[in-house]
């Protein structure tokens, strides 16, 4: 999935996505205010049963993604050590 979800973040369709969060999130990271190397992160992974393949990152609904910092998305990284996979129709 790696490989293939990084090039997906350099598609078109998520760089319209990925303002649209940073700018719900008044450009700045919802965990520590700081407006320096902002990203956006996915709080959790949908897995298409039917597709048999992840849900492109610009297909997910607004509520789960949110604006953090590096330093934040980092230390969540760390700290969680895996985001939580849904598998969905």
């Amino acid at each position: 999935m790696k490989t293939n979800y990084q090039l997906l973040l350099k598609h078109p369709k998520w760089f319209e996505k990925r303002s649209q969060i940073i700018k719900r999130d008044l450009k700045q990271c919802v965990i520590c205010g700081s407006s320096n190397k902002i990203e956006v992160h996915h709080r959790q992974y949908h897995f298409s049963r039917s597709k048999k393949t992840f849900v492109p990152p610009w297909d997910y609904k607004s509520c789960y993604l949110i604006t953090l910092c590096n330093s934040c998305h980092e230390t969540g990284h760390k700290t969680f050590k895996s985001i939580p996979t849904f598998t969905i129709n």
